[in-house]
Order: structure tokens, then C-alpha cells, then sequence
């Protein structure tokens, strides 16, 4: 019997280690977690067209957001780098808004449903692309400090391209 209680010990200590690690590998990964949730919830209630008509937003709001000849003058008027963040981010979400509901009428007939799967990639793949943005184009890491994970995933220049593609390649193979 004495050793039936050691190895519910073992087992109750391997539980707890696991439950552990998996607490600590969410909270590091929350911020990307919550956004990919919230893609997710929107992607399942706007359909299927919603979701990637957004992912297809994204890029159009970024290349509308690089060339905006006034962006360094209006995110200049914060004083402070949460106020240039918040402007920046605005900017970048009134740039997102139109080619959104005009791809999303285009797009409306042409796709039908994705399953869950496929609509928990396609809003992971957004909200990666939206993390890198955060990361490189709005300097968001300077008002919050993420985990060290995070910071290892997205704070590397050279990683940007690669977060940049995830949402093609998520539409490639998933919006058919």
C-alpha cells in the first residue's frame, strides 16, 4: 500500500507541474491569445467572407498607413508615447475600415463557411500579423512590456516578414 501512496504522490506531482507549465506558457502568450479569440469571435460572426475580407484589410490598411504623406506630423502632436501609440493605431484602424467593408461586399458570395479549424487559423494568422505591426510599425512594446516570449518572437527584425506572410499563406490554403 505504501507504495500505491507514492505513486499518487508522483502522479499528483507531475499534474501539478503540468498544470503549471501550462499557466505559465498561457500568461505569456495571453496578449496573443485574447487577440486571437477576438478575431476569432468576430470571424465567426461576421462568416467566412468577414474573416478574410479583415485579413485582407490588414494589408491594404499597412500599405495606406506607410504612405500617409501627414502620419509622422499627426502621431507628432502626442505628447507622450502612449498618446503617439494610440494615434498611430487609429490611424492604422480608419485605414483598415474601408477596404474592409469594400472587400467584404466582394467577397460576401464568393466563399462559403469555414469550418472552426480553419477560422481559428485565419485569425491566428491576423492577429500575428497585428502583434508584428504593434511590435514594429507602432511601437507598442515601448508603453507595455510584454513577456519574454513574446518579445523573442516578434522583436526581431528579421522576423517581421515571416509574421507579415502568415496570414497569405493562412488565406491560401484555408480561403478556397
Amino acid at each position: 500500500m505504501d507504495g500505491f501512496n507514492e505513486s499518487l504522490v508522483e502522479v499528483g506531482t507531475i499534474a501539478a507541474t503540468a498544470t503549471s507549465s501550462v499557466w505559465i506558457f498561457f500568461g505569456n502568450f495571453l496578449g496573443l491569445i485574447i487577440l486571437t479569440l477576438i478575431l476569432f469571435f468576430i470571424g465567426m460572426r461576421r462568416g467566412s467572407s468577414g474573416l478574410i475580407s479583415l485579413n485582407l484589410a490588414l494589408y491594404i490598411a499597412y500599405a495606406v498607413y506607410a504612405v500617409f504623406p501627414y502620419r509622422d506630423a499627426v502621431i507628432g502632436i502626442g505628447a507622450t508615447p502612449l498618446i503617439q501609440a494610440i494615434i498611430s493605431l487609429g490611424i492604422f484602424i480608419i485605414a483598415t475600415v474601408p477596404p474592409f467593408v469594400m472587400i467584404e461586399r466582394v467577397t460576401s458570395q464568393s466563399f462559403g463557411s469555414l469550418s472552426i479549424i480553419q477560422n481559428l487559423f485565419l485569425s491566428f494568422g491576423a492577429a500575428v500579423f497585428l502583434m508584428a505591426l504593434g511590435y514594429h510599425v507602432f511601437d507598442i512594446s515601448n508603453i507595455y512590456t510584454f513577456s519574454e516570449p513574446l518579445n523573442q518572437l516578434f522583436v526581431p527584425e528579421g522576423y517581421f516578414f515571416y509574421w507579415f506572410i502568415a496570414p497569405l499563406i493562412g488565406l491560401f490554403f484555408f480561403a478556397r
